[in-house]
């Protein structure tokens, strides 16, 4: 009977949810959130206003540095080539509510993570490290991009 209890406890201890409050007080994901400003543009390749951002300095400093980042998994498309790391989950995230572009990176695998990225569900937790590319301009990606990303771990 305690051998069953032991190995119980053990398994608990094993399974610990993924530490929250670290993935909140992030230094990286509160320069992210905090260090750029949205103004309106008009586009005239897409005929209506858009977003663009404004990165502040201290932004701009991790711009081509590697960066690791926790955060909340989302496929991007059907096709399984797309991924995103959202701040918050899904229900809360920049697509479904309040939460603000900033708040999403895209990510570029390396060839050798695209499958592991593949096998990951919805709001998985995960934890990623890549290169950390800033977009000013192209409509048709984030405004962070995270290249050459690698998937470092994920939390069950």
């Amino acid at each position: 009977m305690l051998k069953i209890f032991s190995f119980t406890i053990a398994l608990l201890l094993l399974n610990q949810p993924p530490d929250l409050e670290e993935h909140y007080n992030n230094r990286e994901w509160n320069i992210l959130l905090n260090d750029v400003r949205m103004r309106f543009r008009y586009s005239v390749e897409y005929n209506t206003f858009v977003q663009v951002p404004r990165f502040g300095n201290t932004v701009k400093q991790l711009e081509g540095e590697e960066i690791v980042l926790r955060g909340f998994f989302l496929p991007a498309d059907v096709t399984g080539d797309a991924f995103v790391l959202s701040h918050v989950p899904m229900q809360m995230c920049f697509f479904c509510a309040g939460a603000g572009i900033e708040s999403v990176v895209e990510l570029h695998s390396i060839v050798t993570h695209n499958m592991r990225f593949r096998r990951l569900s919805t709001d998985d937790f995960i934890e990623v490290k890549g290169r950390l590319k800033l977009n000013q301009d192209n409509l048709d990606h984030l405004i962070y991009i995270l290249e050459d990303a690698e998937l470092v771990k994920i939390f069950r």
